[in-house]
């Protein structure tokens, strides 16, 4: 798992997913996505060419959001997904990813092969490169996250050398930039000026249910109950956001008991982080992988991860492995733990928002996924994309050559607040 994986955009590929992908938002998904900003910003997402477009990361429909993007804006984009994607499904999934612009990075470590890719993208301004930079699903549509200050660090570094080149005219001081500049520079794409500045554009994706909850998920909760044997309340029908958390909780207690882990009393919300960390300390066990027991769990779960890239195939630290589906993986394999880990980590993030109505959809979505192998609609659902004005990357070039640390920090908290009163808007 631990090869890069580059981007391979391909104009069939991509003409043929933009063909497909309102059929399949309409009748597989339900959901219509809406890109909105004004006619300033929307006029001026399209004459930036140089541009990083920065999103939250709310919802696992996310990805969606690019494709909608690309097609109401008439571009294509490169754009970072998790390494471990590239291996779902067989790698089909991730024929078709690096097919589509998108190449990979490995989480929790210095990825020089995805830093260098980043960089030589900036740089030729071909394509606009899209990027979560909270790096996880947060399920919060409200609040902008921890970020990763990585693509502030490329992104800044690269506005340094154009800053310098149009400083000392244009192509006479091409001489003068670094080798990676000059290896890119050439592939410019036609009208791109070489030394055009680097925006950031913010971009805020928020989800609502547009049906009612209980038709939404009721098909879904009906399967969920019988698969996990939960019985039906004599009477009235119990109140969906009970048997909503009664099928959460028989499907944590299905991870207890299927992994040999001891449940405490503890709130949903709770035992999902429990979980995760205990299968992690068994995966852990079984490769001989010394780790920090202070790190937080999603920090646990990419320095573990990285240290067995090489032993995805291996036996499953779990007693009855089969319980589950494989989230694409064809067998039961530490790859399934590990992305098992991952979707419990989600879970409790979306427990933290469980009187969001979409968020409860997307319980159900992770649940159903683990018990059946596959998730079905619910509902009616919608989605806004904000587009922001661009942030000028070039202002903070003087700080950055004086403390890089402080310059990345400083542009990290100006598109951090710039996209939180984004999201603060009715």
């Amino acid at each position: 798992m631990s090869e890069f994986k580059e981007p391979k955009p391909n104009f069939l590929v991509t003409s043929a997913a933009q063909l497909i992908a309102p059929f399949w938002l309409k009748w597989r998904e339900q959901l219509t996505i809406n890109i909105c900003g004004g006619e300033e910003n929307l006029a001026a997402f399209s004459n930036h060419r140089r541009a990083v477009v920065l999103l939250n990361h709310p919802d696992r429909q996310d990805p969606f959001v690019i494709v909608e993007l690309a097609m109401q804006m008439r571009e294509t984009f490169y754009c970072i997904a998790a390494r471990e994607c590239f291996d779902w499904d067989g790698g089909w999934r991730g024929w078709l990813f690096q097919r589509l612009g998108c190449y990979s990075v490995a989480r929790g470590k210095a990825d020089f092969h995805s830093i260098a890719t980043t960089d030589k993208i900036l740089r030729e301004g071909k394509r606009k490169l899209v990027v979560f930079p909270e790096a996880e699903i947060t399920a919060d549509e409200q609040t902008v996250h921890e970020l990763q200050n990585a693509i502030f660090h490329i992104i800044l570094n690269v506005q340094k050398d154009l800053s310098a080149q149009n400083a000392e005219g244009s192509e006479a001081s091409a001489p003068a930039l670094s080798s990676a500049s000059q290896a890119a520079s050439p592939g410019a794409s036609p009208g791109v000026s070489p030394a055009s500045p680097l925006v950031i554009i913010p971009g805020a994706i928020k989800f609502t249910l547009k049906s009612k909850l209980a038709s939404a998920v009721g098909p879904a909760l009906k399967t969920m109950e019988k698969k996990l044997a939960i019985r039906k309340a004599r009477g009235k029908a119990a109140d969906v956001m009970a048997r909503i958390e009664g099928v959460v909780a028989a499907y944590l207690k299905r991870v207890f008991e299927s992994y040999e882990l001891v449940k405490p009393e503890a709130s949903l919300e709770k035992l999902a982080e429990v979980a995760s960390v205990e299968i992690l300390k068994k995966i852990a066990a079984a490769i001989e992988c010394e780790f920090d027991p202070a790190l937080s769990p999603t920090n646990m779960l990419y320095f573990i991860r990285n240290k067995a890239s090489d032993k995805m195939e291996a036996s499953s630290v779990a007693l009855e492995p089969d319980a589950f589906y494989c989230a694409g993986i064809p067998k039961p394999c530490l790859g399934s733990d590990f992305e098992r880990v991952e979707r419990l980590l989600i879970l409790q993030r979306m427990l933290m928002h469980h009187s969001s109505e979409i968020q409860c959809c997307r319980m159900l979505d992770f649940i159903e996924s683990e018990l059946f192998g596959a998730i079905t609609p619910k509902g009616q659902q919608f989605c806004s994309v904000e587009l922001g004005s661009p942030i000028e990357v070039e202002p903070f070039v003087e700080q950055f050559l004086r403390s890089k640390e402080a310059a990345v920090t400083g542009l990290s908290d100006h598109f951090k607040q710039r996209l939180q009163k984004m999201l603060n808007k009715d």
